[in-house]
C-alpha cells in the first residue's frame, strides 16, 4: 500500500509542474512576441515615412526670379510657361465648362515687372486701379522671410487673392484667380505652392560688370601667354616633378610644379568649374598636379561697351555682353551667365551670340 500511495504522488506532482511549466513558456512566449509585433511596426512605419520623403522630394522651378516647388503641384495644378503683358507663366488649375458652352477654370498668375514704385505706392496703384469691381487690402503675409500685401478681390462670379511686393527695383505679383466656386474648392491648394514661392536677389548692375571684367581680364592674360596667368595669380610651384607619362592627346602640355587645386581654387572665386574646363582647356590635371599648353599671343585692348540681361531662372541671370577690341576695331557679342555660388556671384557659363 505504501508503495501504490508514493506513486500517486509522484503523478499528482507530475501534473502540478506540467501546468506551472506551461504557464512559464506561455508567459515568455507572450514577452518575448510582443516586442517582436512593435519592432515590426516601427519598421514599417520607418518604410512608410522613407516612401513618403521620396515621394515628396524637392523639385524647384525657376522663372526669372521666382522659384517654386514644383513637387506641390497636384494632379490639378500644371506650369503654362506662356507670357502676355506683365505675366511670365502661369499654373493652371482646374477647369469646367457649363452646358451652355460657358468656360470658368481658376488659375495662379505670377507678374514681374520693373517699376520704380515703393510698397505704399504698390499699394494705393492696386487699391485706386484694379481691374476687379470690389477690392480690398487684407493683411501682411509672410512667405520665406518675404512680407506680402495680400488683397482680396471680386467681380461677379469672379473671386481673388492678389500677394504682391517692390523687391530689388521690380513689382511681383502672384494671383489665384478663378469662377467663385472653383476659387473656393482650390484655394487651399494653391496656397500650398504659392507658400513655397521664394524670389531670388538680382545681381547689381556694378558687381555684375565687375564680375564679367574680371572674367575676360583672365581670358585676355591666358591670350598674352598661358604661363603669365599663372603668375598673375600668384602661383608658385610648390612639387616635385616626377617621371609621370602623359595621354597621348596631352603630350604637348609642361609640367607647373603648382597643385591644380591651387590653380582650381584661385579661378572658382571667378568662374564656376565648367567654365574653367571649357574656356581655360590649356590647363590640365594630372595626378594631381596642373600641366600647361605654353602659349603666347597678343593681348586685346577691349572696353565692354554694353550689358543687357536676357533672361533670369532663379539664381542664374544671362546677360547679352557687347565689347569692343580697340586695336582690331571689331565688335564681339558673347552670352555670360552669371551665378550665386554659396556667397558670392561667378561666371557659370559662356557662349557666343548665334
Amino acid at each position: 500500500m505504501e508503495k501504490k500511495k508514493s506513486i500517486e504522488f509522484n503523478f499528482f506532482t507530475f501534473i502540478i509542474i506540467l501546468v506551472i511549466l506551461l504557464g512559464i513558456v506561455f508567459f515568455i512566449a507572450r514577452q518575448t512576441g510582443q516586442p517582436k509585433t512593435n519592432n515590426e511596426q516601427v519598421q514599417n512605419n520607418q518604410e512608410e515615412q522613407s516612401s513618403n520623403t521620396e515621394n515628396t522630394e524637392t523639385k524647384l522651378y525657376s522663372n526669372n526670379a521666382i522659384i517654386l516647388d514644383e513637387s506641390k503641384l497636384t494632379d490639378k495644378w500644371k506650369i503654362v510657361e506662356d507670357s502676355y503683358g506683365s505675366i511670365i507663366f502661369y499654373i493652371q488649375g482646374p477647369e469646367i465648362e457649363e452646358e451652355d458652352g460657358t468656360y470658368h477654370d481658376v488659375r495662379i498668375n505670377i507678374y514681374v515687372e520693373k517699376s520704380d514704385f515703393s510698397n505704399e505706392d504698390l499699394k494705393n496703384q492696386m487699391l485706386e486701379n484694379s481691374i476687379y469691381d470690389e477690392i480690398k487690402y487684407n493683411k501682411e503675409t509672410k512667405i520665406n522671410d518675404i512680407r506680402w500685401m495680400e488683397f482680396l478681390g471680386a467681380e461677379e462670379d469672379k473671386r481673388a487673392k492678389i500677394l504682391t511686393i517692390m523687391k530689388d527695383g521690380y513689382m511681383y505679383v502672384v494671383e489665384i484667380t478663378g469662377e467663385e466656386n472653383l476659387y473656393k474648392e482650390n484655394q487651399e491648394s494653391a496656397m500650398e505652392i504659392i507658400n513655397t514661392i521664394k524670389i531670388a536677389n538680382r545681381i547689381p548692375e556694378d558687381e555684375v560688370s565687375d564680375i564679367i571684367y574680371k572674367y575676360y581680364n583672365l581670358a585676355n592674360i591666358k591670350q598674352g601667354s598661358t604661363r603669365y596667368l599663372l603668375t598673375s595669380l600668384n602661383l608658385n610651384a610648390t612639387e616635385e616633378q616626377k617621371e609621370v607619362t602623359l595621354p597621348v592627346e596631352y603630350q604637348d602640355y609642361v609640367w607647373t610644379g603648382i597643385k591644380y587645386s591651387d590653380f582650381e581654387n584661385e579661378m572658382k572665386k571667378y568662374m564656376s568649374e565648367e567654365v574653367i574646363k571649357s574656356q581655360f582647356p590649356e590647363y590640365i590635371e594630372f595626378e594631381g598636379n596642373l600641366y600647361i599648353k605654353e602659349q603666347t599671343g597678343t593681348e586685346q585692348d577691349f572696353v565692354i561697351e554694353n550689358l543687357v540681361e536676357k533672361s533670369m531662372k532663379g539664381y542664374e541671370t544671362t546677360y547679352e555682353v557687347t565689347r569692343t577690341d580697340m586695336n582690331l576695331f571689331m565688335t564681339l557679342k558673347q552670352n555670360i551667365t552669371i551665378k550665386l555660388d554659396g556667397d558670392k556671384y561667378v561666371v557659370s557659363n559662356v557662349s557666343d551670340v548665334e
